[in-house]
């Protein structure tokens, strides 16, 4: 799943600990004789390192205790390589247990995991090793492991309270409440003034029913706590869960008014006016709480949060210059140009995240959502396929979005391999099963597409992709000449006369067609003048469907920038962004594409070189025979050449004519050279079947630039060029206006 539950913000995480030092009353193996020295040093450093990570020193209690473990090998070197369980004295297991805790805080779960296991190695363990290495396991959403572990806490305690916390939270993730109940009861048995479970507690009530129980145990938790804004923590829960906004904002604001110098109140409080989209009263509470709390590290996060909501770009970019710290906001900032659709902008910070802490593994995902969206497939499958290499990845996105950008580029047997990682580490992501679905329907291996199709709409049965490979296999039970019979009355533009249309594809409903037979039917179906609709099959189909070339030849020219594009396939505009995004200084160059003899292609890819090239506009919208509409954006991220100029001709059409339209539109200092254009203002839709080599293109939409459609008027050039040479269009780029 790729959402939160919101009550679990505070989460398991904060109630990670460690054996604190050799002082702990552990049985210990009679033959060891730790030199007083080592044992001192071994003490002071461990006893260092928890100080600091209770001051959340991290890097600075890694040293200490590293430097301690140093000293643990001095005393017995085998432990450096110990690969088998042996008895140690307690002070000796203990930095390896407290690193892990280290590492766990950090969000390295890794080396988290790494260092517990070493230290489970090294008996006797107790309940806190187990609890560590379970929230290790946990950050890995290693969830079965991570239980077995909690659980093997409580064998060993079972008044241990962090592994009741965290068996608590695993039951609620998996619906089973009234486990959780009694975990947190346990817990709070040892705690009872921890807010954080108190609110956990008040959560799992509410989701058995039983809201007067809840409400009056939040009711007594706040008057028995009321020396401590933390005492308010379960009446919140219970408000946030059963009231309307206004009496949350009410609760909320008379508690900070209650607790004027803590900052988590009012922090709260701007949390509650931003969730419910009350940006402005956000920004002039956090604007106010600046001169109260000057030194509070979140402030500036939430300040740029708000300004992103308010589409401020100028308010945000402010906070992050003048911060003291701007590599606490990299996460934050990058989030911000995400939702304000700065692709390549928020790549850049969740990139400097990544160098700045290696260890978070929401930058990695973060960077692939950005550059997913900001459709720089090829790039995003090359650093997620690195990723993936480099980590064991915590998150189903990192997978998830890698296997998207596979997908996005046609390999769908890369694909397949990401969405089902994906589905391992989240086994409720039904995103991950419905595309794993269908690119197994891709591929042609319909019982694996069924079977998780079925699983993703388990999860959500309105799951559209899901719905789709689902009634595609069942459409497949119907003879070829059927299916193909029913996509082309569902869609075909000039089919309006609906008796007509099914007299003339009567003959589609006979089993055992040949393509050739199929074809020749259309071609009876269609309209006389419609030189767009045709059938594809046999031989043909294996060679338009095999790897073919590049479409795109790209010649530097210095202050020519020059690509000769001959159609527009599924990969095209990746290439083009690839390439264009390797020039520098564009501002200072002309772009020359050359679209000749280009006839056209797919509609989604000229539109996605259009985004390229334009700033936030609708690029162009497609009209089907009904009379509804797609339209298609361009976002915020544009690159800017210095001028461009389009070269066409008589056989330029469709996709070709409408990215020479979009540009010359919308775009600055865009010059049309050559030959008047083809006149092709429609598009087609493709149905098509693996098994039998069959593919019908079939027009199905008119598209628009500005309410213009060419297919009357065409496209005339603004210089026009008689000859075919290259060289007598490249004479004419001179004479392109400049800025």
């Amino acid at each position: 799943m790729r959402t939160m539950l919101r009550l679990l913000q505070f989460g398991i995480f904060i109630l990670g600990m460690g054996l604190v030092s050799g002082c702990l009353d552990l049985p210990e193996a009679a033959p060891y004789q730790v030199p007083e020295e080592l044992d001192q040093k071994i003490y002071d450093t461990n006893e260092k390192g928890i100080n600091l990570i209770q001051e959340g020193r991290y890097e600075e209690a890694i040293a200490s205790l590293e430097e301690s473990i140093g000293y643990v090998y001095e005393v017995d070197p085998e432990l450096e390589q110990l690969d088998r369980e042996k008895r140690v004295p307690a002070l000796l297991d203990a930095p390896f247990n407290n690193l892990s805790w280290a590492y766990h805080d950090m969000g390295d779960y890794e080396k988290a995991l790494a260092y517990a296991d070493k230290s489970m190695l090294m008996l006797p363990n107790d309940d806190v090793e187990s609890v560590n290495r379970a929230n290790a396991l946990y950050g890995l959403n290693r969830i079965d492991e991570a239980l077995s572990s909690y659980e093997e806490a409580i064998r060993l305690n079972s008044r241990n309270p962090e592994a009741n916390y965290g068996i608590g939270m695993i039951k609620i993730d998996r619906g089973d409440y009234a486990d959780a109940l009694k975990r947190f009861n346990n817990y709070l048995k040892e705690y009872p003034a921890d807010g954080d479970a108190a609110a956990m507690r008040v959560y799992t009530l509410l989701r058995l029913d039983r809201g007067d129980v809840a409400q009056e145990y939040a009711d007594n938790f706040m008057e028995r706590y009321s020396d401590a804004y933390e005492g308010t923590w379960a009446k919140g829960a219970y408000i946030e869960e059963t009231a309307e906004y206004d009496e949350i904002a009410k609760f909320y604001e008379d508690v900070a008014a209650l607790y004027p110098s803590e900052w988590l109140a009012h922090r709260k409080l701007g949390q509650i006016y931003y969730e419910y989209g009350e940006y402005e009263a956000a920004l002039k509470l956090f604007q106010g709480l600046t001169v109260q709390f000057p030194e509070e590290p979140e402030l500036d996060e939430w300040l740029i949060r708000v300004y992103g909501a308010l589409g401020d770009m100028e308010g945000a970019e402010g906070v992050y210059t003048g911060s003291d710290d701007p590599h606490r906001l990299l996460m934050v900032m990058g989030q911000f140009y995400l939702d304000q659709g700065h692709y390549m902008k928020a790549v850049s910070f969740f990139g400097a995240e990544i160098v700045n802490n290696p260890a978070n593994q929401n930058g990695y995902a973060k960077k692939l959502q950005a550059l997913s969206w900001g459709k720089r497939y090829a790039r995003c499958a090359e650093f997620g396929a690195q990723v993936l290499e480099a980590l064991v990845p915590v998150s189903a996105d990192i997978p998830w979005y890698t296997g998207w950008c596979e997908m996005e580029l046609g390999n769908d047997e890369a694909a397949a391999k990401h969405f089902r990682q994906a589905t391992e580490i989240d086994p409720d992501d039904y995103e991950a099963w419905s595309n794993l679905a269908l690119t197994q329907l891709k591929l042609g291996n319909e019982a694996e597409a069924r079977k998780y199709s079925e699983r993703a709409l388990e999860i959500y049965d309105n799951d559209s992709t899901a719905t789709y490979v689902k009634d595609t296999l069942n459409s497949y039970s119907e003879p070829l000449g059927t299916r193909i019979k029913q996509f082309f009355k569902d869609n075909y533009l000039y089919g309006k006369d609906a008796a007509k249309l099914e007299r003339s594809l009567e003959k589609l409903d006979t089993p055992g067609l040949t393509g050739s037979e199929i074809a020749a039917i259309i071609d009876q179906a269609k309209q006389p003048e419609d030189r767009f609709t045709f059938l594809i099959y046999g031989d043909l189909y294996d060679q338009l469907t095999g790897v073919g070339e590049s479409d795109i030849t790209y010649t530097d020219m210095g202050d020519i920038s020059y690509f000769k594009i001959d159609g527009f396939s599924e990969t095209t505009d990746d290439q083009f962004t690839r390439l264009v995004d390797d020039i520098s200084s564009p501002e200072e160059k002309t772009l020359v594409l050359d679209l000749r003899g280009n006839g056209g292609g797919l509609t989604e890819s000229a539109n996605n070189i259009l985004d390229l090239l334009l700033p936030e506009l609708v690029t162009s919208t497609l009209i089907y025979r009904d009379g509804t509409s797609y339209s298609y954006y361009s976002d915020p991220d544009q690159i800017s050449f210095r001028s461009i100029a389009v070269f066409v001709d008589e056989n330029s059409a469709s996709a070709a004519e409408l990215l020479t339209l979009g540009l010359k539109t919308y775009g600055d200092r865009v010059t049309v050279i050559g030959r008047t254009t083809f006149g092709k203002g429609v598009g087609q839709l493709v149905f098509e079947d693996k098994r039998h080599k069959v593919m019908l293109y079939a027009v199905n939409h008119y598209w628009n630039v500005m309410q213009n459609n060419i297919t009357d008027t065409r496209i005339v050039p603004d210089i026009k060029v008689t000859g075919n040479q290259l060289e007598s269009f490249m004479n004419k780029v001179p004479e392109v206006p400049a800025p």
